[in-house]
C-alpha cells in the first residue's frame, strides 16, 4: 500500500487558488491536505472532486484567517471539535491507520498575537493519543529550522517539550515574501506525538501559487479505506444465471405447519436469493479515484517547479516574472481541461436506461445537500465523534421515542372479535401483480439487501415458494421476526444544527418481503373497510383518489365562504407529537378487534409485536433495540393502521375537521371572532379529551392558531389544556401557505425563493453555458423546477396578477438562459418555440382538470367543491370557479 501523504499549505485565500490545488491533490495523490488562511466565511463553499472539506473560520466571520482540512472521501474519518478564537483557528479530524487512531489538525495562527506557553499547552492537551498538527504557526525557532527565534517561537517550543511532542519540518524556508527586502523563513511545519520519526519523511513542495510553499509529511503506513457497500445486484447482473441458480436451490419438500418452521423457511428462502444474486453479479471495477491530466499540463507543472526552484535560490525578479507568466498559462490550461471534462460529461447525460438514467442521477446529486460530519452532543453534554458513538446516541434517542407516553387513564379491555375464520390465501398471480405494480426498482433495501429488481426477476418456482410462505403467515397468523427488523438511517433536517440529535429524522428501511406481505394483508382489510365505511369522510390521507390538494381546497372553500358572508373563520392546525412513532399498541389492538374478525386481528397483533430496529451510521451498526410503540415507518400497512386508530376522532358541532394522516386542521366560523373562538375552544376541549383517552399527545408549541378574515380581528387566545396555542398570520398546511386574508402572497413568495435556490444548484446543467441538449434542458426544467410552482396552482392561481407574474418572470428567465436567447426575442415566442405554456395557461388547464375530477370524486365532501356557486358575490376576488371561466 502507498504511504500516507499529508500536505500543509498556507493558501492566502483558498477560493482563488482552488483549481490549482485540486490539480495538485490529484497529481500528487494527496490523502489529507491541511490549509491555513482559507479566508472563508460562513457563506463560503468550495468542493474538490472525490474529496471532503472541513473548515474553521475566523471568529468574527470575516474573510481572513481560518483553517481547513481536505481529505479523500473514501477514507473513514470523523470531525472533532474545532477551535475558533482570535489567537488561532484549528480544524481537526480523526482517521484510522496502521498506527491506530490518529487525530489530524490544521492550524492557522495570525502573527499579531503574542501567545504564551499555557495557551499552546492547553491547545495540545485537547488532543489525546497520537496526533499530527500542521499549518502556519507564525512562530520561529531554530529548533525547527527558522532563521531566527521569536518570543512566540520560544513559547511554542516550551509547550511542545512539556507535552512530549516532536517538531517535523524540512529545515528549509516555507515563506517566500514578495518583498525582496524581506528574507524567506520557515513558519509552516508539523507537530506530532506518539509517532516515531523513523516512519516520517519530510519534503518541500515547489507547486502552487502563493507566498508559502507546500510541505509534505509522508508517513510510512496506510489509512483504512471505506469498504464497498454490500449489494445483491447491479446493472451487470446476469439475471438468467440468477434464475438457474434460484431454481436449483428452491426446496418445496418442507410443509410449513408451525411458527418455528416458518422462521426457518423465511431464513432459507432469503439466503437462497442472496447467494444466487451474489454468484450472478460481478464485482465492479474500482473507479479511478484520481483525475488523469494530459501530458501538456503535467509538463507545465514540471517546468513550473524548476522555475520556482530557480527563483527561490536566486530571488531574481526576472525568474519571478517568468514564474508568474507560466502560472497564468498553467491556470488557463487547467481551466480549459476542467471545462472540457465537464462538457464531455454533460453531453453524455441522457434520461434513458442505456446510460443508467445518468441525467437524473446528475440532477439528484446536484440537489443533494452537503451533509456535515460534526460531533454530536450527548445528553450528558459530552461529545459523540465516531460513527459508533453517534449510532449509540441515536439508538438511545429512538429507544425513548419508540416507548409509549406515560398513561394515567384506564386501559380499555381488549374486546373479542366478532368471529373466527380463515384468511383468504394469496395466489401466485396476486403476488406477481403486487411485485410488478407496487415496488420501485431504485428503492433502498432493508438489512437483507433484497431489492425490487431481485423480486421482479424471480422465477415461477421461486414465486410459488414465496406465495406458500406468505400463505403460511396468513394461516398461522404470524409475521416472521426477520421481517420485523428496521434498519434506520438518520438524516439531518435542513437548516438544523448538525450537533444536536434532535436535528435528525429517522429513515426506516424495511425488508421488501415484509412489504409484500403487508400489501397482501391490506387487500384483505380493504374489503372490510369499504364495506363498513371505517375511514371518516374528513380523512384524505393514504386513500386512493384522495389528494392533498383536495383537502386544502376544502379548507380554502370554507374560508372564502366565511369572508363572503362577512364572518370570521378561526382555524387551528394541530401538531401531534411523534404521531406514527407513538401509536399506543394496546389502544390500537382494542380498536382493531372491534373492527375486524379475530383471524385478521391476531395477524395484525403479530405484525405489531416484537419489532426491532438498528441504527446504521456510516459503516457502524448498533445492536437490535425493541420497538414498543408506533406503526412501522416506511411500511405499507403502517399508515392505514394509524388512520384506523384515529378514525373515531370526535367531530364537534359547528366545526369542520380536515385530516390528512396526522396533519389535522379544525375550522369554525362565526359572526365575529368571539363566536368563532368560543366554538373553536369547545371543539379543542372535546378533541383533547379524546387524545388523552387514547394516549395521544398534542404539541401545543408547534400547533398554530390563525383567524381568516378581511377585518381587523381581535386576538382571543385558545388553549390546549393550560397552554396557549401560538398565534400567527399564516400557516403552512400540506405544502401550501395560507395567509390570514387568503391572498396567497406569502405562498408565492416562498415558492419563488425556493425556485431560485433550486435553479442555482442546477444552473451548471441547464444554464446557457451548458452543452446539454435543449430538449434535455427542458426535460430537467419540467421534471425538477416546474413541479415546485405547479403544486396547488388550481388554488393559488386565484392570487392577484401581480403575484402570479413573479412566477412567470422566473420561468421567463430560466427559459432564456436555457437557450441563451438574445434580448430582442419575445417571451411569448420563446414559450411557443419551446412548447412551454404560460403560467396563466397552466392555471386554467389545471383548474379545469381539477374541476372534472371533483365531479366524479368518491368522497362527497370533495364533490361539493366542484358544484357551481352563486354567481352574485359581494367581494371582488377570484375564486376557483372563476378560473374555469377565464
Amino acid at each position: 500500500m502507498k504511504p500516507i501523504k499529508i500536505m500543509t499549505w498556507n493558501a492566502n485565500g483558498l477560493l482563488k487558488r482552488s483549481k490549482e490545488l485540486e490539480t495538485l491533490l490529484h497529481v500528487e495523490k494527496i490523502d489529507i491536505c491541511l490549509i491555513s488562511e482559507t479566508h472563508f466565511t460562513n457563506e463560503t463553499f468550495v468542493k474538490f472532486k472525490n474529496y471532503k472539506t472541513y473548515c474553521s473560520n475566523h471568529p468574527n466571520n470575516n474573510a481572513r484567517g481560518g483553517s481547513a482540512i481536505i481529505i479523500r472521501d473514501n477514507i473513514p474519518h470523523y470531525e472533532e471539535i474545532n477551535i475558533s478564537v482570535p489567537e488561532f483557528q484549528t480544524t481537526t479530524i480523526s482517521v484510522e491507520s496502521s498506527f491506530g487512531k490518529i487525530s489530524i489538525t490544521a492550524i492557522y495562527s495570525p502573527p499579531r498575537h503574542n501567545i504564551k506557553m499555557d495557551l499552546y499547552t492547553e491547545l495540545i492537551l485537547k488532543h489525546h493519543g497520537k496526533f499530527i498538527m500542521g499549518g502556519d504557526f507564525n512562530a520561529k525557532h531554530s529548533q525547527w529550522g527558522s532563521r531566527v527565534t521569536t518570543p512566540k517561537g520560544r513559547e511554542l517550543f516550551k509547550a511542545v517539550m512539556a507535552t512530549g511532542c516532536d517538531f517535523m519540518s524540512t529545515g528549509k524556508p516555507t515563506y517566500w515574501p514578495s518583498d525582496t527586502r524581506k528574507l524567506p523563513d520557515l513558519i509552516d511545519f508539523f507537530i506530532t506525538r506518539q509517532i516515531s520519526k523513523t516512519f516520517i519523511t519530510m519534503e518541500n513542495g515547489l507547486d502552487l501559487n502563493s507566498d508559502h510553499s507546500p510541505v509534505y509529511l509522508i508517513l510510512n503506513g496506510h489509512l483504512k479505506e471505506i469498504d464497498i457497500p454490500p449489494y445483491l445486484s447491479n446493472r451487470h447482473t446476469d439475471w438468467e444465471y440468477f434464475k438457474v441458480m434460484l431454481d436449483k436451490n428452491i426446496d418445496f419438500k418442507v410443509n410449513i405447519t408451525t411458527q418455528d418452521i416458518l422462521e426457518d423457511e423465511v431464513h432459507t428462502f432469503t439466503k437462497t436469493i442472496q447467494e444466487s444474486a451474489w454468484k450472478s453479479t460481478p464485482v465492479p471495477k474500482q473507479k479511478n479515484f484520481y483525475t488523469k491530466y494530459p501530458s501538456d499540463i503535467l509538463d507545465l507543472i514540471k517546468k513550473k517547479r524548476k522555475l520556482r526552484k530557480k527563483w527561490q535560490i536566486t530571488r531574481f525578479p526576472q525568474y519571478k516574472t517568468e514564474l508568474n507568466n507560466l502560472t497564468k498559462i498553467l491556470s488557463t490550461k487547467i481551466k480549459l481541461f476542467t471545462n472540457q471534462n465537464i462538457s464531455n460529461y454533460i453531453e453524455k447525460l441522457t434520461p434513458n436506461k442505456h446510460t443508467d438514467y445518468s441525467l437524473w442521477k446528475a440532477v439528484k446529486n446536484a440537489r443533494k445537500p452537503i451533509l456535515s460530519n460534526a460531533p454530536l452532543r450527548k445528553p450528558n453534554g459530552s461529545w459523540a465523534k465516531s460513527d459508533e458513538e453517534k449510532a449509540e446516541v441515536f439508538s438511545e434517542k429512538l429507544t425513548k421515542t419508540f416507548s409509549p407516553f406515560a398513561f394515567n387513564g384506564t386501559l380499555p379491555q381488549l374486546e373479542e372479535s366478532q368471529y373466527v375464520g380463515e384468511i383468504q390465501p394469496a395466489t401466485n398471480k396476486e403476488v406477481e401483480n403486487i411485485i410488478k405494480s407496487r415496488f420501485k426498482p431504485k428503492k433502498a433495501p432493508g438489512f437483507d439487501l433484497v431489492t425490487a429488481d431481485v423480486l421482479k426477476n424471480l422465477t415461477r418456482k421461486a414465486l410459488e415458494k414465496l406465495t406458500s410462505i406468505i400463505n403460511a403467515c396468513l394461516n398461522l397468523r404470524y409475521v416472521p421476526l426477520s421481517w420485523k427488523v428496521s434498519e434506520i438511517i438518520m438524516v439531518q433536517k435542513p437548516g438544523k444544527s448538525a450537533q444536536e440529535a434532535s436535528s435528525y429524522r429517522p429513515i426506516s428501511l424495511l425488508p421488501i418481503l415484509s412489504k409484500l406481505l403487508e400489501a397482501v394483508i391490506i387487500r384483505r382489510l380493504q374489503n372490510i373497510i369499504e364495506e363498513k365505511d371505517l375511514i371518516p369522510i374528513h380523512q384524505f390521507g393514504f386513500r386512493s383518489q384522495h389528494s392533498t390538494i383536495d383537502q386544502v381546497h376544502r379548507i380554502t372553500s370554507i374560508i372564502e365562504d366565511a369572508m363572503e358572508k362577512k364572518q370570521n373563520c378561526t382555524a387551528v392546525f394541530l401538531d401531534v407529537s411523534q404521531a406514527f412513532d407513538r401509536v399506543w399498541h394496546h389502544g390500537l389492538l382494542h380498536k382493531l378487534r372491534l373492527l375486524f374478525p379475530q383471524h385478521l386481528t391476531e395477524l395484525l397483533a403479530s405484525y405489531l409485536s416484537n419489532r426491532y430496529f438498528r441504527i446504521k451510521q456510516g459503516q457502524s451498526y448498533t445492536t437490535l433495540q425493541p420497538i414498543k410503540t408506533g406503526v412501522p415507518q416506511g411500511s405499507v400497512l403502517g399508515p392505514l393502521l394509524y388512520i384506523l386508530f384515529t378514525s373515531d376522532m370526535p367531530t364537534p358541532p359547528n366545526c369542520t375537521i380536515a385530516t390528512f394522516a396526522d396533519d389535522t386542521c379544525i375550522i369554525t366560523t362565526g359572526k365575529n371572532v368571539v363566536e368563532s373562538s368560543n366554538r373553536m375552544q369547545s371543539s379543542i376541549n372535546l378533541i383533547v379529551e379524546w387524545t388523552q383517552k387514547w394516549n395521544i399527545t398534542l404539541n401545543e408549541l408547534k400547533s398554530i392558531h390563525i383567524n381568516f378574515t378581511n377585518k381587523t380581528a381581535t386576538y382571543i387566545p385558545l388553549y390546549i389544556g393550560n397552554e396557549v396555542i401560538p398565534y400567527s398570520t399564516s400557516a403552512k398546511y400540506l405544502g401550501l401557505t395560507l395567509d390570514a386574508k387568503l391572498k396567497w402572497k406569502e405562498h408565492i413568495q416562498r415558492k419563488v425563493a425556493e425556485l431560485k435556490l433550486k435553479y442555482n444548484k442546477i444552473n451548471w446543467l441547464i444554464g446557457k453555458k451548458s452543452p446539454l441538449t435543449t430538449s434535455n434542458k427542458i426535460l430537467v426544467y419540467n421534471q425538477t423546477l416546474k413541479p415546485i410552482w405547479t403544486y396547488g396552482i388550481q388554488l393559488w392561481g386565484c392570487a392577484a396578477p401581480l403575484y402570479i407574474e413573479a412566477v412567470q418572470r422566473f420561468q421567463n428567465k430560466v427559459l432564456r438562459k436555457i437557450v441563451n436567447a438574445p434580448w430582442y426575442i419575445r417571451n411569448s415566442d420563446l414559450h411557443r418555440d419551446l412548447h412551454i405554456k404560460m403560467v396563466r395557461e397552466v392555471i386554467r388547464e389545471t383548474a379545469s382538470k381539477h374541476a372534472t375530477r371533483l365531479q366524479n370524486h368518491v368522497n362527497a365532501e370533495a364533490r361539493q367543491l366542484g358544484e357551481t356557486r352563486n354567481s352574485r358575490r359581494r367581494l371582488k376576488r377570484t375564486t376557483f370557479h372563476d378560473l374555469l371561466s377565464k
